[in-house]
């Protein structure tokens, strides 16, 4: 296995301590996806702590604490507990430090990632700094089993599994966030759902849930996590994804069933949202 994806490499810049890239250049088939699983560990069980470190990363980490006692700390929130199941998410040069409280060590597996993909599902809100409920689960596990793998196949199917968990997290947030307060935005949700072909303006949008436009994207984004176009790019991409797998339609009327333009432009926005051109999507999800 590469060293890289066993050392954590730490300097001290002054009084903060950064957690530093590999220095190798992202492999060809990680840079083509998107994403680069470069590091992991399973069953790593952190040293209970002494004090809070002022210290980030240079990439993306994900970290389930399975078993044990934690806290998680940052110069804005504070402290909190980790529990049992949850998980903490942290983005490359976002202050923060978690691990074992003092009577007891924190058990983990974790991934880090970076690139482009990641990227794009941070800035979106697909997922975000701060510690969440994943459950008891290990659900990094499969993953990190394929990333051990070096091939070309296992690296490109670590890194659908983390794109597809990461997805699985965020949906599960939106699903948990409150409903009550604005009903209108579900049922505009639904119909977004039901009719993936239509294309939606800002406008008609807003004036389906009766806001303005400005409230609407501020409400929109605080209920769902993106924005409204950014959603319902999502939800036509997600339909194409089943098409191309469950189907033997063409690009062609694929495009012209989801309402884009031409193939091309339906081809551009699948690779810029998923990382991957749709007839590569379509072959590599048939070998599997």
């Amino acid at each position: 296995m590469d060293k890289n994806r066993k050392i954590n490499v730490i300097i001290s810049m002054g009084e903060t301590q950064v957690h530093r890239m590999p220095e190798r250049i992202m492999p060809r088939i990680n840079a083509d996806c998107g994403l680069w699983i470069f590091r992991w560990g399973r069953n790593v069980g952190g040293a209970p702590r002494q004090h809070q470190l002022d210290r980030h990363f240079e990439f993306y980490s994900i970290s389930h604490m399975f078993k044990g006692a934690g806290f998680y700390w940052t110069p804005a929130g504070g402290t909190q507990e980790v529990k049992p199941g949850q998980y903490v998410l942290a983005s490359p040069g976002f202050k923060q430090h978690y691990g074992g409280t003092a009577q007891e060590n924190y058990y983990e597996d974790t991934i880090n990632f970076s690139g482009p993909l990641a990227d794009m599902m941070f800035k979106s809100g697909v997922f975000s700094n701060g510690v969440f409920e994943l459950g008891l689960s290990r659900r990094l596990l499969p993953i990190i089993e394929l990333a051990a793998d070096p091939s070309d196949h296992g690296q490109l199917n670590a890194c659908s599994a983390l794109h597809r968990l990461l997805q699985d997290l965020y949906n599960r947030r939106f699903q948990e966030q409150g409903r009550e307060r604005y009903p209108e935005i579900d049922e505009l949700l639904t119909l977004m759902k039901e009719q993936p072909e239509r294309w939606w303006t800002i406008e008609e949008m807003a004036e389906f849930c009766n806001m303005s436009d400005d409230q609407f994207r501020r409400v929109f984004r605080a209920r769902v996590g993106v924005l409204p176009k950014l959603y319902a790019d999502q939800i036509k991409l997600h339909r194409a994804s089943s098409l191309l797998v469950e189907t033997k339609l063409s690009l062609a009327e694929i495009a012209q069933k989801l309402g884009y333009k031409d193939q091309f432009h339906f081809s551009r926005r699948f690779k810029t949202v998923t990382g991957f051109p749709p007839r590569r999507f379509r072959r590599d999800a048939i070998k599997q």
